[in-house]
Parts: C-alpha cells; sequence; structure tokens
C-alpha cells in the first residue's frame, strides 16, 4: 500500500497486487511509485475540492431560489389586506416550492386550532379542527417539525391521519396564533435543513402579514362603528328639545349627558291641550347603543299618545307597549307630569324613577314625588297612580337621573340625596337656568377627573 499525500494529508491509497512468485519490491522500485502517486496527488486534490465546490454551489444555488421566492411572495403578503387571500397565497407558495401533495393554514382559537385553508387536501382529509391548548402548542412547536416528530397527541393524530408530513408555527413572539401543515412529498424525500428554515420563513411572513390584515379589519371595523355611533348620536341629539318652552308663571331648564357616545337617558317638553305641558324624565337600563334605541321608542310613543288619556293609563299603556316589543332584561323608570300652569298644578307619575325634589320656598322643606308604581317594560301589566302638587312662586322642582345621585368621587362614595337638596336649597333664589348648571357643575366636582360612570339628566322646574 502506498499512500497518496499531499502536504502530509493523506488523500488516497494505492494498493497494488502480489509479484509473480512473490518477488519483493526494490528500493528504485519504491522510489518510483513514490514519485507517481506523487504525480497523482494534484489531480485528486482537485477533484475532491472540485466535489466540494460543487456541494457549496448547489446548495447556494438553493438558497438564492429560497430567497427570491421569500422575496416575491413577501412582497404579494404585504399588498394583500385579505385574510384569505394571504392563506391562499401561502399555501401556493408552499405546495410549489416543496411540490407537496397538500397544504392547510390552521388559525388558534379558544378551543384549538380551527381550519382556515386547505389546497390539495380531498374532503373530508384536512380535519376542520384540532383541539390543543395555545401554551402547549408553542412549547412543542419551537420551530418547523416533522410531524413524526411531535409529541403523542391530538395533534399528532389528526396530521398523520390527513398524510400532512411537516408542521410550522404561525407565532409573534410568545404568541401562537396558528400552524401551517404542509403534505408528503414526491417519493416520500425528507425535508432538508434549508426546506425548514424557508419554512419558518415564510412562517415569520404568513404570520406578519395576517396579523396586519386582523388589523386593518379591525381598523375598518372600528371607523365603521364610530361612524355608526357618530350618526346615532346625532339622531339622538335630534331628539331633544332644542330649546326650553317659555310657560307663563314658571321658568323650565334641562340638559342630558351621555357618559358614552350615545346614552339611555331622555327629557322632554310635550305641548298639550289647554295650554298644559307634559314633562317627561326618564332612565333606559344599560348604557350605549341598544339604551339608545329604546329610547327612542319611548320618545316617539310619548309623543304620539301624551295627552290621550290621564297620566297613570298613558304610561300603562306605554308598559304594554314596552313588554311586547322589548328583550325581558330592559326596562325603563320614567317620571312623567302634565303642568297646568294656570292653575298651578303638576299631576305626575312616577314610574319606579329617582323621586323628584321639591324644594318650598316659604320653608325651604323639602317634598320627594313618590306616587306611581314600578318601572316600565318588565311586567305585562303594572298599575300606576297619579300624584297631584300645588306649585306656589319660587317653589323649586327639581327631576334627575341617577347619574346625578349616583355620581361617584374618587374614593368611591355617591353624590347621595342630602347633597342634592343642600344643592338645591342654596341655589333656590335664581334662574332655572343657573339651577341647573350649579347642579351640574356640584355633580363634575364631586365626581373629580375619573368623570361619569353613568348617562346625566336633569330638569328644572321653577314657579316664579
Amino acid at each position: 500500500m502506498c499512500p497518496v499525500r499531499k502536504a502530509g494529508r493523506p488523500l488516497a491509497l494505492l494498493g497494488l497486487g502480489p509479484r509473480a512468485g512473490d518477488r519483493p519490491f526494490g528500493a528504485e522500485e519504491r522510489g518510483f511509485l513514490e514519485s507517481l502517486v506523487a504525480c497523482a496527488a494534484n489531480p485528486i486534490e482537485n477533484g475532491l475540492v472540485c466535489e466540494e465546490l460543487r456541494q457549496v454551489n448547489r446548495s447556494l444555488s438553493v438558497k438564492v431560489y429560497q430567497l427570491h421566492n421569500l422575496f416575491d411572495v413577501g412582497r404579494e403578503l404585504s399588498a394583500s389586506l385579505d385574510e384569505e387571500s394571504i392563506a391562499r397565497l401561502v399555501t401556493t407558495t408552499v405546495m410549489g416550492h416543496f411540490l407537496a401533495t397538500r397544504c392547510a393554514l390552521y388559525r388558534l382559537g379558544e378551543g384549538g386550532l380551527t381550519l382556515a385553508h386547505a389546497r390539495g387536501a380531498k374532503g373530508g382529509e384536512a380535519p376542520p379542527c384540532i383541539p390543543g391548548d395555545a401554551g402547549l402548542l408553542l412549547r412543542e412547536l419551537p420551530g418547523p417539525r416533522g410531524t413524526g416528530d411531535l409529541a403523542p397527541g391530538a395533534l399528532r393524530e389528526a396530521l398523520e391521519k390527513a398524510r400532512f408530513a411537516l408542521v410550522v408555527p404561525l407565532a409573534a413572539g410568545e404568541r401562537l396564533s396558528g400552524v401551517l401543515a404542509v403534505g408528503e412529498r414526491p417519493g416520500g424525500r425528507a425535508f432538508a435543513e434549508e426546506d425548514l428554515d424557508f419554512a419558518a420563513a415564510l412562517g415569520r411572513q404568513a404570520q406578519a402579514a395576517l396579523e396586519g390584515a386582523r388589523a386593518q379589519r379591525l381598523r375598518v371595523e372600528k371607523e365603521r362603528q364610530d361612524r355608526e355611533l357618530q350618526i346615532a348620536r346625532e339622531i339622538q341629539q335630534s331628539l331633544f328639545p332644542r330649546t326650553w318652552p317659555q310657560v307663563a308663571g314658571f321658568e323650565v331648564a334641562a340638559r342630558s349627558r351621555s357618559c358614552y357616545e350615545v346614552g339611555g337617558d331622555y327629557y322632554d317638553f310635550i305641548p298639550l291641550d289647554g295650554g298644559r305641558l307634559g314633562l317627561v324624565i326618564a332612565d333606559v337600563s344599560g348604557k350605549g347603543t341598544p339604551a339608545s334605541l329604546m329610547m327612542a321608542s319611548v320618545h316617539a310613543w310619548l309623543q304620539a299618545m301624551a295627552g290621550t288619556a290621564r297620566p297613570p293609563q298613558v304610561l300603562e299603556r306605554l308598559n304594554r307597549f314596552l313588554y311586547a316589543n322589548t328583550q325581558m332584561s330592559r326596562y325603563v323608570t320614567l317620571f312623567y307630569g302634565e303642568l297646568d300652569p294656570s292653575r298651578r298644578r303638576l299631576t305626575y307619575v312616577n314610574a319606579g324613577h329617582v323621586p323628584p325634589y321639591l324644594v318650598r320656598k316659604e320653608d325651604g322643606g323639602l317634598v320627594r314625588l313618590l306616587a306611581g308604581g314600578p318601572v316600565l317594560g318588565l311586567l305585562e301589566e303594572v298599575s300606576l297612580e297619579a300624584g297631584d302638587v300645588e306649585l306656589l312662586p319660587g317653589d323649586l322642582l327639581a327631576v334627575v337621573t341617577d347619574g346625578v345621585t349616583e355620581a361617584q368621587s374618587p374614593a368611591g362614595d355617591e353624590f347621595g340625596d342630602d347633597r342634592v337638596r343642600r344643592e338645591l336649597v342654596a341655589t333656590a333664589g335664581r334662574g332655572a337656568p343657573a339651577v341647573l348648571e350649579g347642579l351640574v357643575a356640584a355633580v363634575d366636582a364631586w365626581a373629580g377627573a375619573a368623570g361619569c360612570t353613568d348617562d346625566l339628566t336633569a330638569l328644572i322646574l321653577r314657579a316664579t
């Protein structure tokens, strides 16, 4: 045996068989062989180097091809804001790049993985959902893995049954949002290291594109909701009286402020026959758009029916209307009064509302208007009774919603009835608009920087 060396590094061995008659090799013959193999070293080394270069070039070509693919796909993904289009592009790219038989994209929800898009898999092959915990899936899928490398469980069983060979996590940091399942390759060819790198990079691109599409969808949805809320607010504001009525011998002022874009508080002044004036203040249960829609129904009904019967009968009919046309959990507290200026009398019904405050000019005493009955809309039939009070010059009536009485301080204490009474007594000598502004300012000062927790509405009636 004669080693072929280059710079002391063995490249090959030259072996010769026995000579005729087992004649040994002499020194000259050995020298000749050494010279011969020395001459062979350069071509052998060159051949080995060329093979290494070919392997490196093949690897580089694959990398360049993958980078071009990722660049092209990334450009298309960044231009799309539709989640279905993104899923379709990603699955198509994977199948084309790996020559895979099928591909599916799953999104993670509360119950596990839900199929968002599939290609190549016939009906029933790609499972519509795979149960799994987000934290467990993320720990099991730090990167692309063959399905056979997964821990035994629902994920592995479902993917193997559907003949998926590779699973790629779609994750943003510590948050898993889905997986990409890749089918088998022709001849069952395994996925090489560079294939896993490509799959991981594509998974990151897909995740970023899906997150961008989702953010855009939420942004568009929020803009739509904001527009609808603005329209609802404009409609709601149009339901309130544009001006305060002029009533001989009385001053009136009212204000309603929603805690959100739209609210469930309502007040109104309704002209009635014989120079009388209907006074309404109501508070619909709940907040936001549902409350505002119910408030609009109450407004329309009272505008049509006020004055057609005595106040108790009007509200009993309203109760039947609300019971038949609203959800079981919805109800309205409502105060309705009919003012007869010529007699200086107010006939009223209090349907579960905050009892109005009547401050007497003569002695500063406080009377609460309690006559009425339960809230409207919860019971199919209610029985209401009317109350009647005389309003003498200087008397002050304040009707408010619980956004006034239950306004909370930063410490969590409510404004309460006593503070309402003290504020009214302190400002009773002023005009109705000044009393109204003083009461609202006192509530705002009490609530502080935290602001409102409920809609606020107040109506002031002052006898002059």
